[in-house]
């Protein structure tokens, strides 16, 4: 009888050492596939963008937060996709929400921005869409949502009411990336060195952006730019600096040679790539802008004096219905 409690309890100890083994291997497993699925998973980043926060995981939907998000439906030409990034941006900073942006946004392959989601389509699709009815004018109810909500905001928001108390922030979230920046420093140099300029303290240089291409002969309302500004706009810069250099960049380059004034320097810029082309004429000290967004964007970041055309609107146009100036065009900028 005491033999065959013995081998019971051998064998009750026996199982016991099995079961331990078995939950030690079982608890290795699990510590190495969730080493795998970390490794396997991209590294995300979400806004405000002065917090740090570095969130490692497959999806948005599957992170745990009282949160709510903003997805900014990109569009149009990279003038455009810059006001609705900039919004979105400015409102999540304001309501403490993340702003979801694709990693291969055509803004992020331009601007060193810090603010993404990958894998987010699933997530903002189908969210309630909060949109801008009146793109050059400001909406102060437009961003009236609820920090905890999930939005998709898009269309025009073309003001700058609605970023500037951001602006700090939106500065370093659009700077280019270093191969644009390390093209555009390039160029500079090249035409100081085409016209004997030994220092780029020197010389005062405007960046001039000429739209035409689709605008010519348009019926959405806009006034291109005619040879009688561009002498205006040039004279502001000329009769104010000693030195000057204007640098064009425009999309119908054979007008523009035609039609800027012949009595001071001009260089003219064709780079290839649009984002080139922006970037050189940014590295500029002041601006020069005619109608659309892209020349908007332009005299923001070269962040110098800007000069607009403040008749960009034909007469009994909707664009001339919807347009605000004092909401589209900062205050300080120069109307010519």
């Amino acid at each position: 009888m005491k033999r065959e409690t013995t081998e019971r309890t051998n064998s009750f100890t026996e199982i016991l050492k099995n079961l331990g083994k078995c939950i030690l291997i079982g608890l290795m497993v699990y510590l190495l596939f969730g080493q795998l699925v970390l490794k396997s998973t991209k590294t995300i980043i979400a806004v405000p963008s002065d917090r740090d926060t570095i969130v490692t995981i497959k999806s948005y939907k599957h992170i745990v937060t009282n949160k709510g998000s903003i997805c900014p439906i990109l569009q149009g030409g990279l003038g455009n996709r810059l006001f609705q990034f900039s919004t979105a941006f400015a409102a999540a900073m304001s309501k403490d929400m993340d702003v979801l942006i694709p990693s291969n946004a055509q803004i992020r392959q331009v601007f060193e921005i810090n603010v993404t989601f990958t894998n987010t389509s699933q997530f903002c699709k189908g969210l309630p869409k909060v949109l801008d009815k009146a793109s050059p004018t400001y909406d102060s109810t437009l961003l009236e949502f609820s920090p905890s909500s999930n939005i998709q905001l898009g269309y025009g928001l073309q003001s700058w009411k609605y970023f500037y108390k951001y602006d700090k922030q939106l500065r370093k979230q659009l700077t280019f990336r270093k191969h644009i920046k390390n093209a555009a420093e390039q160029e500079i140099n090249k035409i100081l060195q085409k016209r004997n300029i030994k220092s780029r303290q020197n010389i005062t240089l405007v960046g001039v952006h000429i739209r035409r291409g689709d605008k010519v002969g348009n019926h959405d309302g806009f006034n291109l730019a005619t040879p009688e500004y561009l002498n205006r706009s040039v004279n502001y810069y000329f009769t104010k600096y000693e030195f000057v250099l204007f640098i064009v960049i425009s999309d119908g380059m054979k007008w523009s040679k035609d039609n800027m004034p012949s009595h001071v320097p001009i260089e003219y810029l064709s780079l290839g790539k649009r984002e080139l082309d922006m970037a050189t004429v940014v590295a500029c000290d002041h601006t020069i802008m005619t109608i659309g967004t892209f020349g908007w964007w332009i005299g923001y970041l070269t962040n110098g004096d800007v000069v607009y055309l403040k008749d960009a609107a034909k007469k009994g146009s909707r664009f001339e219905r919807i347009l605000n100036h004092k909401d589209h065009f900062y205050p300080h900028w120069i109307g010519r």
